[in-house]
């Protein structure tokens, strides 16, 4: 049985060079810190996209594209006061991992957190009791993320759930999701989705809508194939990409729903709006933005320097024009 604290905490190499405790070279740097709790052992779990999974070799240090680096947990928090006074950073996103001590140390890191900053906490996690979503919010969590990764409950199946070996189901997440809304309140829990592992661009949509309309918001994410992991055939495809989020824009902002689009095999070929509206929205470039909790900006996390899925700034002209052409406006 665990009698000690655990006084490591892993921290995205990004979150570590605004905390200053690495030297890192940054066009965009996070709003958000993110950080994981601690283990040096693989996940429980057995999403065949993450290197940190059961079945998987890769890399423990990795989340997609990200590097988070084991580091002194008292450091870490003394520094991220800091950086919430002087809004360097707005936020503080906790990854949990599936391990025996998982709760505990996730309890741990949020108190730790709570006595030198009330920086607000969101934590990412797979479904829990109703008993630990209520002490999660008084503990002072004000977002909590369950991530369904899949569009679908097949895609979910053979992805992270049964057909993967693993031990969540489609089910049991869309309950965890319902039952934290009920307690978090509409607006205050959000999901995953990662997009590229053959989900149609209507089945995201879809999905998208429904989870609105239950009060969930939906963050993207692009597939990323990391060594070590298990492979996925994909679809990813900057122009598919570009569609599901600017039909999610859409749906989040009220501006149209799935009802007002229309599809053909799978793929949107009208969002519902005036073609000006959709030029001027486009143009605007919000839809193009990092979506998730707020202040999350998540430089870089599945993208790269020549293709940017999510952009963590505002999009040049440059980028507006290219976005045009992947959306064939």
């Amino acid at each position: 049985m665990k009698t000690t604290p655990n006084r490591t905490v892993r921290a995205s190499i990004g979150t570590l060079g605004v905390l200053g405790m690495e030297l890192v070279l940054m066009d965009a740097p996070p709003t958000t810190a993110y950080l994981q709790i601690y283990t040096d052992r693989r996940c429980q779990a057995n999403c065949r996209f993450c290197s940190q999974a059961r079945g998987a070799d890769g890399d423990l240090l990795q989340i997609a594209r990200g590097q988070y680096i084991p580091s002194d947990l008292g450091e870490a928090v003394r520094r991220l006061a800091i950086a919430f006074e002087r809004d360097y950073l707005r936020r503080a996103c906790i990854q949990t991992v599936m391990y025996p001590e998982m709760w505990q140390d996730t309890v741990d890191l949020i108190r730790c957190i709570r006595d030198v900053s009330q920086i607000p906490i969101s934590v990412s996690v797979f479904p829990l009791s109703d008993e630990q979503y209520v002490l999660l919010k008084e503990l002072g969590v004000d977002k909590l993320v369950i991530p369904l990764d899949a569009c679908t409950s097949e895609l979910f199946s053979r992805i992270k759930g049964r057909k993967a070996g693993s031990i969540y189901e489609w089910g049991t997440h869309l309950d965890g999701i319902r039952r934290a809304v009920r307690i978090f309140g509409r607006g205050s829990v959000g999901t995953h989705l990662i997009l590229g592992m053959g989900e149609s661009c209507e089945d995201a949509l879809r999905l998208i809508d429904k989870l609105h309309a239950d009060g969930v918001y939906a963050a993207l994410f692009a597939y990323t194939h990391l060594p070590g992991t298990r492979w996925l055939h994909t679809n990813l495809s900057i122009g598919h990409y570009r569609a599901v989020q600017f039909g999610a824009y859409l749906i989040r902002e009220g501006i149209a729903s799935v009802g007002d689009m229309t599809f053909e095999d799978g793929s949107v070929v009208d969002f519902g709006i005036p073609d000006a509206e959709m030029l001027r929205l486009i143009e605007n470039g919000v839809a193009f933005r990092t979506t998730g909790c707020p202040d999350c900006n998540r430089p870089y996390a599945t993208e790269t320097h020549s293709e940017i899925f999510n952009f963590p700034r505002d999009l040049s002209c440059e980028e507006i024009e290219a976005v045009k052409e992947q959306l064939l406006v």
